[in-house]
């Protein structure tokens, strides 16, 4: 009895077939590694500035007065356009 009557068949692919997928595969690997290094050489800074605060707790108590909270307006914060939103940051160069 054959293979294909027990149930059981085997996938046989023609040599092109598998050319066909070897060069599928190595396409998808150069683009993830072209996009790799379009997004790690695309500024170098996110534009965060960070720093450690050396003062004590009490200079920082007596610095912020209730008067100066008043009058202390937030920072400004970086906002994410809504065409990068979602996976659409990865599709849009602007975004990276």
């Amino acid at each position: 009895m054959s293979a294909a009557r027990r149930g059981k068949r085997r996938a046989m692919l023609p040599p092109r077939g598998w050319m066909v997928i070897a060069a599928s595969v190595g396409l998808i690997a150069l683009s993830g590694a072209a996009v790799s290094a379009a997004v790690l050489d695309a500024g170098g800074s996110d534009g965060v500035d960070t720093h450690r605060e050396t003062a004590s707790r009490e200079e920082v108590l007596e610095y912020w007065t209730p008067e100066r909270i008043k009058q202390a307006k937030p920072a400004e914060m970086p906002v994410q356009p809504v065409e990068c939103a979602g996976w659409q940051w990865f599709v849009r160069p602007g975004c990276w």
